[in-house]
Order: structure tokens, then sequence, then C-alpha cells
């Protein structure tokens, strides 16, 4: 679990079923073999599941992934944009009683939250596990220009240029990490780039 002193830092608890739940879905990429593991015992009880999930990730699943799917409906796409896209048609017509478990990367599960809270699913009806990688997405709080894939301290923007520093403030409404000007005080000075984000 990842803990910061900077209060709107997530803080991720371990994923458990919601037995309120009618239906449950568990859409995951980039979460590793471990994670999807504990998330298919997690869920092994509950019912209908369906599984949403990134070809690439289910194709390096484990024993426990052939079980859970056996009891499963498995929905596999070639992509995070691909899943997210059809997750996001699949909402609309999703019944009261849904519970979304999103497991793998911040950008990916606060992509989930998003596609969930813009079609009316109540935020409680959602639980976000972080794992796999640690890169970030970062807001670029000048131009507003989204970075993804970020694994250091500073960043060149994509937007406007700038050399942003990475900020531990996260904001769940844009899923992302903020992202300031560097050297604004000081033209030119910068602090040491560190790659703490891989």
């Amino acid at each position: 679990m990842m803990t910061s002193l900077n209060k709107s830092r997530p803080v991720y608890a371990p994923l458990e079923a919601d037995p309120r739940g009618t239906q449950h879905w568990l859409v995951t990429s980039g979460a590793t073999e471990a994670a999807r593991s504990s998330a298919f015992s997690a869920l092994s009880n509950v019912s209908p599941l369906e599984i949403w999930s990134v070809d690439e990730d289910m194709a390096h699943a484990g024993a426990g992934a052939a079980c859970a799917l056996a009891n499963a409906v498995a929905h596999h796409f070639d992509g995070d944009d691909e899943l997210l896209g059809a997750l996001a048609v699949a909402l609309r017509h999703a019944h009261v009683g849904l519970r979304v478990y999103a497991l793998g990367t911040e950008p990916f599960i606060w992509s989930v939250q998003q596609v969930a809270a813009r079609v009316g699913i109540a935020p409680e009806a959602v639980r976000v596990v972080h794992s796999g990688s640690l890169h970030r997405r970062v807001y670029c709080i000048h131009c507003r220009a989204m970075n993804e894939g970020v694994t250091a301290n500073l960043v060149p923007c994509a937007g406007c240029g700038r050399r942003l520093l990475v900020r531990d403030h996260f904001s769940r409404r844009l899923a992302a990490f903020m992202g300031v000007q560097a050297d604004a005080e000081v033209p030119g000075e910068l602090p040491e780039i560190e790659h703490t984000y891989l």
C-alpha cells in the first residue's frame, strides 16, 4: 500500500467483494499476477461475475484466472482505450446493485472511476485498487494538458513544453497528479531528476 503525508494521495485497501451487490464486474489492466489472483479469490463467491480485461494481462494469468473465468462472463480487449470505451457503453445499461472493482495502474483505475461517474454510477459502487506500475498521469496546471506514463519527478509538458515538477497532490476529478513549472521562481534552476514512479 502506498501512503503519503498529502491527504489527497489515494490510499488503497485490498479488494473485497461487496455482499450487497447484485452484479459484480472486475475491470483490470496492468495489474500484477499476484493481485489478479487475489482479486479472483476475493470475488470467487459472487454471482453473476463479469471480468473485463486487456488480452495481454489474461495471457499471463495463472490457474486462479482459469478457475475464475470458468464461473464468469469474460470480456477481452486489445488495450485500455478499447476496454474503457466498451465499459462506458455497457455502464449506460447497468442495473441498480452493480459493483465495479477496478484493478491495475493508477491511470487505469481512476479512468474506470471517471467512466462510471459520467454515467451516474455512485462512487461507493466502484472500488479501486492499485497494482502494477507506479507511472503517473500528470495534469499541467498551466496549459491543462495530460501527460501520460510519467516515471520521473520532472517531465516536459506535452502541451506547453514547460518542465513540470510532479507533485504528490492527486485530483480524483481529473484522475491525475498535478504538475507545476519546476523553475518558475528561478528560470533554469531545476531539481535533480529522480525516476521515482517505475
